[in-house]
Formats: structure tokens, sequence, C-alpha cells
């Protein structure tokens, strides 16, 4: 990048996303602006040159000063799991109201705003890769309210350009939502879920990270929807070999019916919602784990120039260093 330093407001920076994001973009001579609460953990952040912001994207008004003069703005803040329904709509659709109407009102000549949204929102492949004009599906709860989000953003796509981006499962060093699959196999037990022969599509961090950075400085039409994943689909068995590979565990394949999967999943939300908590295992994640999430890329590689770089075993062998090194695995 050259001539004048262009400032990049990020929400979600301080996760295991939003971190790499803000060092790709602290490299490449952005300057990092983020919202964060007062309670917020920055340490992902904690080499990387940032000017902060207290705000919450519920709160319309704390946005004001951190949308005023940014240049660009990536929205990756949300919500994946939650006890109640309107808490998913209230962060994920609601979240982005308020920081596009901020924009709207304080910041007008906003050069581009990167919506992160999910995958979930379209639902699983039927049979064959889904491409960005089938129409969505989601099956989910997390799923509709990262639709809702999009919804949210279409009146505003003719008042500043605006991009979305739909990133599947995301995994590599430092993630926790799918570090669990990496230890149970450590444990010498491969669960293959409803047979695991579902194909699944996943995106390496360090390529989303460079995904959005592509979106920031491509001049596509507003308003348009990429995909973001591996240029290929795995199933489930084939990847939960692949990471015992890697380890140096043989293990025990265990095929468990579908059924029984749902008859956990009902448990574990009656006994976590008993317990006053958000159930980590539900009824909607069985159908996230054993649908077909298969996704045709070509769009994301014609017009933002973007095609991921990492395939599953490299991407996996990164994981597994730094989970070793931090003492996640053993």
């Amino acid at each position: 990048m050259q001539g004048e330093i262009k400032t990049i407001l990020i929400t979600g920076a301080n996760g295991f996303i939003g971190s790499r994001v803000c060092r790709l973009l602290a490299a490449s001579g952005y300057a990092i602006r983020i919202i964060c609460r007062e309670s917020s953990n920055l340490s992902l952040l904690s080499d990387i040159p940032y000017s902060k912001y207290m705000a919450d994207i519920t709160n319309p008004d704390f946005l004001i000063p951190a949308v005023t003069g940014a240049d660009y703005i990536i929205h990756l803040a949300g919500l994946v799991k939650a006890k109640r329904k309107e808490t998913y709509f209230r962060i994920n659709q609601q979240g982005t109201l308020n920081i596009l109407n901020a924009v709207k009102n304080h910041n007008i000549n906003l050069k581009r705003f990167v919506l992160i949204s999910s995958t979930a929102a379209y639902g699983p492949s039927p049979g064959k890769p889904r491409r960005e004009e089938n129409p969505p599906q989601p099956l989910t709860t997390y799923g509709q309210s990262k639709l809702a989000a999009e919804e949210a953003a279409r009146p505003y796509f003719d008042l500043f350009p605006i991009t979305i981006l739909r990133p599947p499962g995301v995994y590599g060093p430092g993630d926790k939502a799918i570090f669990p699959l990496f230890n149970i196999v450590n444990k010498g037990i491969r669960p293959y879920m409803a047979g695991g022969r579902n194909r699944v599509q996943m995106i390496y961090v360090d390529d989303l990270a460079e995904a959005i950075k592509c979106a920031i400085e491509s001049s596509t039409s507003s308003g348009q929807a990429y995909i973001i994943a591996d240029r290929e689909a795995h199933t489930i068995r084939e990847m939960l070999d692949e990471i015992g590979t890697l380890l140096n565990k043989k293990g025990i394949g265990i095929s468990i019916p579908l059924s029984f999967l749902k008859g956990m999943a009902l448990f574990s939300e009656f006994l976590f919602r008993a317990l006053g908590q958000t159930p980590h295992f539900s009824r909607e994640k069985v159908i996230e784990l054993t649908a077909d999430w298969e996704f045709d890329v070509s769009k994301a590689r014609n017009e933002l120039g973007f095609e991921a770089q990492t395939n599953f075993t490299h991407g996996a062998r990164m994981a597994i260093k730094w989970y070793r090194k931090k003492g996640w695995l053993k």
C-alpha cells in the first residue's frame, strides 16, 4: 500500500480470527482501530499496534467515535452460541444494523464495509457444491441470524460499498472451536459421526485473513457476496484420519449412529439449561456436524483474486504445532 496510511476499524479484533486479521493488515501498512469493552481480553493483540475505542455493537451511541474517520470497516464481531434465539438476532442482526447506521450518519464516505457472514446462512450443500446464487436455506438459529444480518445490510448497498464474505468453519493455531476434534483423536479415538462420510470444506485462518484483505482492496460492486473456503472438500472420516496421521496416533475408529447423536444432544440441552448454561452440544449442532458443506469458490477467485493457499494437511499440521507448543496437546 502506497501513499497516505489508511485506517481500518475492526470489530471482534481480539478474537481468534480478528487478531490474525489485525496482524496481517498492520504488517501491510494499515492503521488498526478496534472496538472493545472494559472486560475484553486483548492478549492476542499484544504485539500489534492499534488504537482502542470502548464500545459495544449493541449500543449505537458508543459506536460513533469509532466509525468516524475510518477509511474501512471489517465487521467480524458476532455470536456463535446463545441460550435464547433472540440473543443471536440481537447481536448478529441488530448489532450489524447499529454499526451500519453509525456509518450512514457519521461516515458516509467510507471506502468499504466488509461484513463477515457465514456459510451457515446458506445451509448445507444439497448433493452438489453450493454457489453464491443458490437460495439460502439456513438450518440453525445461528445461520438464520447471520442471514438476517446480511439482509439488514441490503438497504445500505447504495450508500457506501459493502462486501459480504461467507466462510465455513475456520481452523488453525489458536482455534478453540475445532480443537476438541484434535484432542479426541490425540486420545486415540476417531469419532465418525453418522459414519463420517459427509463432505466438508473449511478455511485456514490466515487464508481467511488474506481474503478479507483482498475484499478491502477490491473494487467490486457493492452488495456482492463471496464464499471463502478451501479449494477442496474432505469427508469428516478423511479429516480425522489425517489428524491421526499427523499426531502419529493410530486410534480406534468409532461410527456413531445419528439416532445416538440426537439423543446425546437432547440430554445435553436438558442438562445445561437446567444449570442455566449454554449447551455445547445441541440438536442443531448435530445437523451441522453430519451435513455436507461443499462449496464452489470460483467467484472469489475470479472477482476478488483470492484463492486459499493452505490445504488441510498443512493447516492441521500448523494447528497441531501450536497446540503442542501451548500445552493443549500432550
